[in-house]
């Protein structure tokens, strides 16, 4: 069994953020707000792979602030929340 080393893969998984790169976690996390989010039009031409580690939180976080669940538990609870701050 031959064990990997970072010489056999050049891009690590933690290269990511080293390289202040977007992760794969932050493409998906924007790319499921962009159905729910009232704001995704801001961000309907944005490149999501060519975005730094910084600009796709401040993306993400965005997104969430202005985000409408589907589900009724969830926006249910979402207005509670807004209320109770």
């Amino acid at each position: 069994m031959r064990r990997m080393t970072s010489k056999d893969d050049e891009n690590d998984w933690i290269d990511e953020h080293f390289n202040d790169e977007c992760s794969y976690f932050q493409m998906g996390r924007i790319e499921q707000l962009l159905i729910t989010s009232s704001v995704a039009g801001d961000y309907n031409n944005t490149k999501i792979h060519q975005l730094s580690y910084g600009e796709a939180a401040q993306i993400i976080r965005h997104l969430e602030e202005n985000n409408n669940p589907t589900d009724p538990r969830e926006q249910f609870q979402q207005v509670l929340r807004r209320n109770y701050k």
